[in-house]
């Protein structure tokens, strides 16, 4: 299969990773800090932000070996991040367990997210590169902390307006998602190399590869096949979030087709059922909402939008010499918009 190279070297490079990751947050005492941050790591999760990290290294020539901690440092921002956003989204699932602040309690899920943000910079000084890296790393890190808290207060505000534009949403997926991808492969890329010209295409891969990440997570919602997805078809309708194909409906549909789209668009969120409502017909509205949608040609938008930016995500790699890394990151950037999940 095409992507079986890239599950290899992912499965290898992932368990370098895990052991770092868990030799920074083992079980010691207070027990119960360190049960509810090794939550989410011990879930799993697909690890592509190490992943490229490690890859990123190795494709302008350097030693992966010394990217270690650094791809550690990371995933661990990366599930630190997931732990608040839960909070805030008072989400109950991540991975298919129960959310951090729903086992612990919101106090300790948000003591566990500053543990995680704190071995953040404990993982970034086992780093075995020069001082003047890791300087640059920690500047990275920092950038891209303040690009996530931004990106988030951006998604939160979306809560709150009527409608969110197609400029405005590229801007806080580009800080939410894009970010943290971006960072993962300039991290590797300056771990590896001296060659600004190589770093620089890394992170042009990395920030365009985020972004079709989220969008194509926007698409799955919408088309996926709902036992591969593990959730219901249209839950971002059902919650009322407002996506890219959202903003592009909005900006091309009618009065009447905004009306009508309104009266479903997060009339279920939180999974809230009227007395006398039943799943199948919340379903048949959703539908009537994924109608419109495609009436519009907006998911077809997304889908072609998060395309192009692969494209140039793989264009930028070709600044790279030749190698079965580069050749990795590509898969991977074509698996981002091939998932079915």
């Amino acid at each position: 299969m095409k992507f079986d190279p890239l599950f290899e070297a992912l499965k290898e490079k992932i368990k370098i990773v895990d052991e770092a990751i868990f030799e920074l947050i083992p079980e010691k005492e207070p027990k119960v800090i360190y049960d509810a941050a090794r939550h989410y790591p011990l879930a799993g999760g697909k690890r592509i932000r190490p992943f490229i990290v490690l890859t990123s290294t190795e494709a302008v020539g350097g030693n992966p070996e010394k990217a270690v901690y650094a791809a550690t440092a990371v995933e661990l921002l990366h599930n630190y991040s997931l732990v608040h956003d839960d909070i805030m989204d008072m989400d109950e699932k991540r991975r298919g367990r129960p959310t951090v602040h729903k086992v612990w309690g919101i106090n300790m899920g948000i003591l566990a997210g500053d543990l995680l943000f704190s071995k953040v910079f404990e993982a970034v000084a086992k780093i075995p590169v020069e001082a003047e890296k890791v300087v640059r790393i920690l500047d990275v890190i920092a950038k891209t902390s303040n690009e996530l808290c931004e990106g988030q207060a951006m998604d939160l505000e979306f809560e709150n307006k009527g409608t969110v534009t197609i400029e405005e949403y590229m801007k806080m997926i580009s800080g939410k998602t894009g970010a943290l991808i971006d960072a993962s492969a300039t991290i590797g890329g300056l771990i590896g190399t001296e060659n600004n010209e190589y770093i620089q295409a890394l992170s042009k891969y990395g920030r365009n590869v985020g972004i079709a990440f989220q969008i194509w997570d926007d698409v799955l919602d919408l088309i996926a096949d709902e036992e591969k997805l593990g959730k219901p078809v249209g839950s971002d309708i059902r919650k009322g979030k407002k996506t890219i194909i959202v903003a592009h409906f909005l900006e091309n549909a009618s009065e009447e087709d905004k009306v009508e789209f309104f009266k479903i668009f997060g009339k279920y969120a939180g999974d809230v059922k009227g007395e006398g409502i039943i799943e199948e017909d919340i379903q048949e509205e959703v539908k009537k909402a994924i109608d419109l949608l495609k009436k519009y040609g907006s998911t077809d938008y997304a889908t072609n939008l998060a395309r192009k930016l692969i494209d140039e995500a793989k264009e930028a790699l070709k600044a790279l010499p030749e190698s079965e890394a580069r050749k990795h990151l590509e898969l991977l950037a074509d698996f981002i918009v091939e998932r079915e999940y």
